[in-house]
């Protein structure tokens, strides 16, 4: 199947992960490891590999496979689909076989047709907006509506004339965080009304059409792949990574514990350990759990990049040696270079900073302005008011937006300043998806200048964080009903009222909400549906 796909889009990936398949010997067997009521398999990814785990092997099951398989890819890739074409892509290859010397993609699943035809149909509106949460993706009455709709919609999209030439461009407006239901409206111009017609009438016609790939599957595998059996350590910590889902904490600490107790001197257990602190709350006890994991040699690229992270704030030097470790596997990340500049920087090293920003090629938009303030405040610290200066007014030159505008200016005020000032810690992303933020101290006196809009302020609980766009929106309950503000940048959000110097959000709705006090400025008037952008946030 790999083969199949390599062949098909293109060469391997730049650092493939091993792929581990498990399939249980019973249903009954399987019970323990199963994501949810209704579900024979799933892909599941860990830190150093992937597993697609199926309740049975045998006939059948290949179809099965796949479908996880596609699933792989997609993450991968970096895409980020809603359910439906999440699930629709999965079975629409899920159906691919030998035809003619050729790979067939595209054939009927007769069960899931018959299903639509035969069966109550679940209005496309609420497939469209099921997300992960949903009753229609986790409950086992109602899930087959979306499988089945999301398959036969993403087959139409794909394969009948009039859809098939802009389904690309779905796919990547989709993924690009627009919901489902405004995109094939905008990519279409259609109603969703128009195109559910149209879904029915595409069920009751009398053909379907698949696609042909010149490829085809390699079978000199079938008796050359090597055998053998996992030693009892491995077999335990794979058991151990299945159980990474809610509610399983408890036994997943103990599988952990046990493979310590078997071996102390394996790194994987202590990681285990680490996330699953990290998870609860406790970063504390996850900073000691990675600290044992990497003095044990563990070199993951995540265990590193969330480790650093979670020491910049009280251990720079420790950060600093692991962000380095991270760099030496991959010299291009961005991210990591900036990281590992600004804890530089902050630990009064400004020549290490500047040169870990040497080794940078490029700057994208969305990295520009942690880059210039990195690099203007490493100037001043070391005494080049000059090259700050002139970091700064470039800045203002390539600036973009308005944040980016306004952040360039304070930084041009700065650099032109009689003397250099000491060095500004801004909240920070220290997590991959919803922002996570960092005490900021309060800014130095700047010179007299041109006044940047004076911020607002707003009182209230934090009930939900919406990451579904590019920048993340905090809705906040408030006396006079509920706000959204704008994320915009967490680089430029001071956050105060929280003692150990991050605040970790989790997407959706807050289990426990908070009382905050939000300072914001305007929304600009090309950012509908928000109340302001965040500029402050206070804990009480």
């Amino acid at each position: 199947m790999r083969g199949f796909f390599l062949q098909s889009f293109g060469g391997p990936p730049a650092k493939p992960v091993p792929v581990r398949l498990v399939a249980f010997s019973s249903p009954k067997e399987f019970e323990a490891y199963k994501i949810n009521e209704f579900a024979t398999a799933y892909y599941h990814q860990t830190a150093d590999r992937d597993y697609i785990v199926m309740s049975h092997a045998g006939a059948g099951t290949f179809s099965i496979a796949v479908h996880e398989y596609v699933h792989l890819l997609v993450r991968h890739a970096g895409f980020k689909f809603p359910p439906w074409l999440n699930e629709g892509l999965a079975e629409l290859y899920s159906t691919l076989k030998p035809y003619g010397g050729k790979i067939l993609v595209g054939d009927l699943i007769p069960g899931r047709h018959r299903a639509l035809l035969e069966g109550k149909w679940v209005p496309l509106d609420i497939i469209l907006a099921a997300g992960n949460d949903s009753p229609y993706y986790n409950e086992k009455d109602k899930a087959g509506s979306l499988y089945n709709e999301g398959w036969a919609l993403t087959h139409m999209l794909c394969f009948r004339k009039e859809y098939r030439p802009k389904f690309g461009e779905l796919l990547l407006t989709i993924s690009h965080g627009k919901e489902s239901r405004e995109t094939l409206s905008a990519v279409y111009g259609k109603s969703v009304a128009e195109i559910e017609r149209d879904l029915q009438s595409y069920l009751r016609g009398s053909s379907f059409q698949g696609f042909l790939f010149p490829a085809k599957l390699d079978k000199q595998l079938s008796d050359e792949i090597p055998a053998e059996t996992l030693s009892d350590f491995d077999t335990g910590l794979m058991f151990a990574d299945l159980m990474y889902r809610p509610g399983k904490e408890n036994e997943q600490q103990a599988a952990f514990e046990r493979l310590i107790a078997q071996d102390p001197k394996r790194p994987e257990p202590y990681r285990g350990l680490g996330y699953l602190a990290w998870r609860a709350g406790r970063s504390e006890d996850a900073r000691q759990q990675f600290g044992m994991a990497f003095e044990r040699g563990d070199r993951d690229p995540k265990l590193l990049w969330d480790y650093g992270r979670l020491l910049e704030s009280r251990r720079r030097d420790e950060a600093i040696r692991v962000f380095s470790e991270l760099l030496k596997q991959d010299g291009e990340r961005v991210d990591v270079r900036l990281e590992l500049a600004d804890t530089q920087l902050r630990s009064g090293n400004a020549v290490a900073a500047l040169t870990t920003l040497g080794g940078l090629h490029t700057i994208a938009a969305a990295d520009s302005a942690r880059f210039f303030r990195i690099t203007v405040h490493a100037q001043l610290q070391n005494g080049d008011q000059k090259d700050a200066e002139l970091g700064a007014q470039h800045f203002m030159d390539v600036a973009k937006t308005d944040a980016d505008r306004a952040f360039a200016e304070l930084l041009l005020r700065e650099a032109t300043a009689s003397k250099a000032k000491p060095v500004v810690e801004a909240a920070e992303v220290t997590a991959t998806g919803p922002p996570a933020l960092r005490h900021a101290a309060a800014a130095s006196p700047l010179e007299p200048g041109p006044a940047l809009p004076a911020p607002q302020s707003a009182s209230g609980r934090f009930v939900e964080l919406d990451c579904r766009g590019k920048q993340a929106r905090m809705i906040v309950e408030t006396a006079a009903g509920k706000k959204v503000f704008l994320i915009e940048d967490p680089a430029t959000v001071t956050i105060t009222g929280q003692s150990d110097g991050h605040v970790d959000m989790t997407c959706g709705s807050q289990k426990t909400p908070p009382k905050v006090d939000v300072g914001y400025n305007q929304r600009r008037s090309d950012q509908t549906g928000v109340d302001g952008i965040v500029r402050s946030l206070a804990y009480r």
